[in-house]
């Protein structure tokens, strides 16, 4: 349980959901409520077998570039802190969506693949993540952890989305700044993590 709970913390801080609600309202302002639970559905179900097989052959893609899991976690390490910081506000905000990229979307009839599934829902940072846990697996055994953890937050994600325009008007703009803020300490904490796994890991070699 404590392995499968912090897996799905990584997991779920790079992820973020909660941090995707004002651009989802405004990317399917003029859809129907039907459209947009069928939009989400495709989005989370893309995002999920992107992430999965990511998780299943990462590892042999790193291989064949020449890549050492170190050199990933460390990489990687250094990618979600900047994320981490960028979420806190302690570096100036990357828009999640460029203005061209967001324009293009809204003249988009089906936005579910590009981009909500993909690069929002399933991006290089969370590709990396469970190409990086994939690698500190022990045994098969431990594959399942991931995976599970890959759909319960986007078995969350779709709940999140799906209920986003009553979720805005409970707790505000405000209300997600807050919890978007405390996932980002989360995952600065687990970017720090990664760093210090992968110096030890090329400490030890």
């Amino acid at each position: 349980m404590e392995t499968w709970l912090s897996t799905f913390g990584v997991i779920f801080a790079i992820v973020d959901p909660f941090g995707y609600v004002p651009i989802f309202l405004s990317l399917t302002a003029g859809d129907s409520e039907a459209l947009r639970r069928k939009m989400i559905r495709k989005a989370c179900a893309t995002a999920f077998l992107v992430l999965t097989i990511s998780t299943f052959i990462g590892q042999q893609v790193l291989s064949f570039f020449g890549i050492s899991i170190p050199a990933l976690q460390i990489s990687g390490g250094l990618i979600l802190l900047i994320i981490g910081f960028e979420m806190m506000k302690i570096l100036p905000v990357v828009e999640k969506l460029s203005q061209k990229e967001e324009t293009e979307a809204e003249r988009k009839e089906d936005i579910s693949i590009v981009p909500l599934a993909i690069p929002m829902l399933s991006g290089p940072a969370a590709i990396a993540s469970v190409v990086v846990l994939s690698s500190r697996a022990q045994s098969i055994a431990d594959y399942p952890v991931i995976i599970s953890s890959i759909l319960a937050t986007l078995l969350i994600t779709y709940f999140v989305l799906r209920s986003s325009s009553r979720l805005i008007k409970i707790i505000g703009v405000t209300g997600l700044n807050v919890m978007t803020r405390v996932m980002g300490l989360l995952l600065c904490a687990i970017a720090i993590q990664y760093v210090i796994n992968g110096f030890l890991a090329v400490k030890h070699a």
